[in-house]
C-alpha cells in the first residue's frame, strides 16, 4: 500500500508540475506576442499588430485576466488607427461587457464617437455640404478629439471649399509639417498656392 500510495503521489506531482510548466510556457508566449504586437502598433504596422495581438489572445487559451484585457485594449487601438472603427467598437463593447465600464474604456468610447463625427464630416465635404461638415468637426473637437490627422485634413478641405484661401494654405502648410509626404495634402498645397497667386495678380480685385 505504501508503494502504491507513493507512486500515486509521484504521478500527481508529475501531472501538476507538467501543468505548471505548460502554464508558464503559455504565459511566456502570451507576453512575447503582446510585446511584439505593441511594438508593431508603435511602428504604425496596424494590421500586423492586430494579427499578433489576436495570436496573443489565442495563446492565452481563453483565460480571462488583466493581461487579456490589456491585449484587447491594445488591439482596439490598432483597429482604431487602421481605420476599422466597426472592429474597434466591437472590441470596446467586449471589454465593457466582461470587465465593466472602466475609465479607460469609457474614454476610448468617447474618442471613438468623436472619430465617427470626423468620418461624417468627411462624407459631408465630399457632398459639398460645408454646413454639416462644420457642425461635425466642431462637435468632434468639443468631444476632445485633438492631434488627429483626419480632422486636420478636413479643416484644410473645409477652408478651401468655403474660399478661405489663405487660411486653407496656412492650414495645409501646418498639416504637412506634421505629416510630410502626404500626397493629397501636397496637391492641396499646390492648388492653394496657385489660387492665392492668381488672386494677387488679378488687377480687377486689387483695384481700390
Amino acid at each position: 500500500m505504501y508503494k502504491v500510495g507513493k507512486i500515486k503521489t509521484v504521478v500527481v506531482y508529475m501531472l501538476l508540475s507538467g501543468s505548471l510548466f505548460l502554464t508558464a510556457c503559455s504565459n511566456k508566449k502570451v507576453e512575447e506576442l503582446r510585446l511584439s504586437g505593441i511594438d508593431q502598433l508603435e511602428k504604425g504596422k496596424y494590421e500586423e499588430a492586430i494579427d499578433t495581438l489576436n495570436q496573443a489572445l489565442q495563446a492565452g487559451r481563453g483565460e480571462v485576466s488583466e493581461t487579456q484585457f490589456d491585449i484587447l485594449l491594445y488591439r482596439a487601438e490598432a483597429e482604431y488607427m487602421s481605420g476599422d472603427l466597426d472592429a474597434c467598437q466591437t472590441t470596446i463593447d467586449t471589454l465593457r461587457k466582461v470587465d465593466g465600464d472602466q475609465e479607460a474604456y469609457v474614454q476610448f468610447q468617447t474618442q471613438l464617437d468623436a472619430k465617427r463625427l470626423v468620418k461624417e464630416a468627411s462624407d459631408a465635404l465630399n457632398d459639398d455640404d460645408t454646413e454639416t461638415a462644420r457642425e461635425k468637426l466642431d462637435a468632434a473637437k468639443a468631444a476632445g478629439l485633438t492631434n488627429d490627422r483626419d480632422i486636420d485634413f478636413d479643416e484644410v478641405v473645409y477652408l478651401e471649399k468655403t474660399a478661405q484661401w489663405e487660411a486653407a494654405y496656412d492650414a495645409v502648410e501646418k498639416y504637412l509639417q506634421n505629416y510630410p509626404g502626404d500626397e493629397a495634402a501636397t496637391r492641396e498645397e499646390t492648388f492653394l498656392k496657385s489660387r492665392i497667386e492668381e488672386l494677387k495678380n488679378n488687377t480687377a480685385l486689387n483695384e481700390p
